[in-house]
């Protein structure tokens, strides 16, 4: 059943904002007065889960909201087919940020659940990937404390493979939050969109 797996999935994400938390501490790294804003980075989503899950949160905004978001991802979308014209990636806002806070913070992603922390996984071929997480971080020397993905990372896929299986899903999936919002907007099927 669906709804058990978008359980699951948000009871993988409390645990992840717990892990989150609590190597955030031993560094002392907040986004509080940070001059970049993460959210203005490309990140492309790779699971239906998530698509779905973040689809609940946008059911469940205020239909001003709605509108709102659906029209900053169609700006947002619309302004990757001027990048290709001018041959540069533009540092463009997730249309899901207002004034620096996530408007679905609740529904958001994984990446944006885990991203700024130093981090590793280890792939299905035992190959070791790191990541030094946030420029805040960077010369520090606060120590070496690293957030294992690979649980996390696991339990996505089986969540993962259980919903694809379930909606007969089988093509790769690679879409920013923008893209995933305009495709919601037509299975909310807004009139005024």
């Amino acid at each position: 059943m669906i709804e058990e797996e978008l359980k699951k999935l948000g009871d993988l994400y409390a645990r992840m904002d717990e892990e989150y938390g609590r190597l955030s501490a031993v560094y002392g790294l907040t986004c509080r007065d940070c001059g970049e804003n993460c959210c203005s980075q490309r990140f492309y989503h790779h699971t239906i889960a998530e698509y779905l899950y973040l689809l609940e949160g946008l059911k469940a905004a205020p239909d001003e909201l709605k509108q709102t978001i659906v029209t900053r991802a169609r700006i947002v979308v619309e302004s990757y087919s001027h990048e290709l014209q001018a041959g540069e990636i533009f540092k463009l806002m997730c249309p899901v940020n207002f004034d620096g806070l996530c408007a679905l913070y609740s529904w958001r992603p994984m990446i944006c659940r885990l991203h700024g922390l130093p981090h590793f996984f280890i792939m299905p071929d035992g190959v070791r990937k790191t990541g030094g997480g946030c420029h805040r971080l960077k010369g520090e020397g606060k120590g070496t404390a690293s957030m294992d993905r690979t649980p996390f990372y696991k339990e996505l896929a089986g969540i993962e493979k259980s919903l694809r299986q379930q909606r007969g899903f089988n093509e790769r999936f690679r879409k920013t939050t923008a893209q995933m919002i305009m495709e919601m907007s037509l299975e909310l099927d807004f009139d005024e969109i």
